[in-house]
């Protein structure tokens, strides 16, 4: 696109060079109101060039086209027949002067005739616009729509100037063009980029953010299944407290009727019952336990200084300590005090699996086992006071301890 464009610019200078004289000479010529006076110049002029005889005369000197050679010979030799008819051969008159005459109007025909040329020719000082439109009238036409306007002027040099100023200016708006869709692809290149990287945060994120919500469902799963676990494990503890409950209304009922022993005293699982007499701990009461468990312990015998019995009593301990002598087999041995001079110990006896016994003596999680305690501390200090006044099965108890 850019070689057409070089080669129709070069045409208009061509064509600059081709049109701008005669459309210049077409307008500096003879404005329209003038058009009529070709004819007045052209019947004149040979007359206006009767100066040029003298220098035919003097030397015949080769006159160019625009001194009308063809006019000046014959008008020269129409005068000189007359200078020499007057300067002494007056005998011929008549037919020199009709001679002369014939002549002249030939030569003023041909000159006319010649001349007649010169208005016609762009070139020629003697071009003249009004006989330019009789003669060349097609031309004339076409010049004057297209050129010849009262506005302004018109020239094809113009229009080359003007195209010329366009291509530089087309050419610096194609490199401002280039540099504005460099930049901007530039910036496409970057956006792009950086889109590609919004992206690929976009996807790690997104995988993350899958990822840690996985975890949180694992982990809420995790936590619903807990919650289920510990909603079943409060559920069936509440109906352990409730069964400890029933167990002390019946053990109320048993005092109330009398029949109420020191048996009574396993509301919550097998039991050991153990007086301390000196150095010894005797056995007072068993009942739910394979009944292994040696009527007097020493406490100062070695084999039993690991026991929770002994421990409970050479260390003064007001919590429970809490053994497994084999396994799968759990004894909490709690220290009571009757009064100033009498110490107890009761020793819970259990399998470790024992969820009932678990929740009320271990876990504290729907009764604090400190409670639990509490009310076998205050069965014993009520067995202890009935056995004191009337209780054979105590009293053979303490005989054969």
């Amino acid at each position: 696109m850019e070689d057409v464009s070089k080669n129709y610019h070069s045409r208009l200078l061509d064509i600059s060079k081709a049109f701008d004289k005669p459309i210049e000479r077409l307008k500096s010529s003879h404005i329209s109101e003038k058009y009529s006076n070709w004819i007045v110049a052209l019947l004149f002029a040979p007359f206006r060039q009767l100066g040029l005889i003298v220098k035919v005369q003097d030397g015949m000197k080769k006159l160019s086209a625009e001194s009308l050679t063809a006019l000046t010979i014959p008008c020269f030799t129409f005068i000189n027949v007359i200078y020499q008819n007057i300067m002494g051969n007056i005998t011929g008159v008549n037919e020199y002067v009709g001679a002369g005459a014939i002549g002249f109007i030939a030569g003023y025909v041909l000159t006319v005739l010649l001349f007649l040329t010169y208005l016609l020719d762009f070139y020629s000082d003697h071009f003249h616009t009004g006989a330019y439109r009789v003669f060349r009238k097609q031309e004339y036409n076409m010049f004057h729509k297209a050129f010849l306007d009262n506005i302004g002027d018109f020239y094809f040099q113009g229009v080359y100037d003007y195209i010329g100023k366009m291509q530089t200016s087309s050419n610096e708006f194609n490199a401002l063009s280039d540099k504005v869709t460099s930049y901007f692809d530039r910036e496409k290149q970057q956006l792009e980029l950086k889109f590609t990287l919004l992206q690929k945060r976009y996807n790690r994120l997104e995988k993350e953010n899958n990822k840690l919500i996985d975890e949180v469902i694992a982990t809420y799963d995790v936590l619903i299944e807990e919650y289920d676990t510990n909603v079943k494990d409060l559920s069936a503890a509440s109906e352990y407290v409730i069964e400890l409950i029933k167990d002390i209304n019946n053990v109320l009922f048993r005092m109330r009727n009398g029949v109420f022993s020191s048996k009574d005293l396993n509301l919550v699982c097998g039991f050991t019952l153990h007086e301390l007499r000196g150095k010894g701990l005797h056995k007072i009461e068993d009942v739910g336990t394979s009944g292994r468990t040696p009527k007097i312990i020493d406490i100062d015998d070695p084999f039993y200084e690991n026991w929770g019995v002994v421990e409970v009593i050479k260390m003064d301990m007001k919590q429970p300590v809490i053994n497994c002598p084999y396994e799968k087999h759990t004894i909490v041995s709690v220290k009571m005090n009757i009064d100033r001079d009498k110490q107890w110990v009761y020793n819970f006896h259990f399998d470790s699996d024992n969820q009932k016994v678990n929740h009320l003596l271990v876990k504290n999680d729907i009764i604090d086992s400190r409670e639990v305690y509490r009310l076998i501390h205050a069965l014993c200090l009520i067995t202890e006071r009935m056995y004191q006044t009337d209780n054979t099965t105590l009293k053979e108890a303490y005989k054969n301890g």
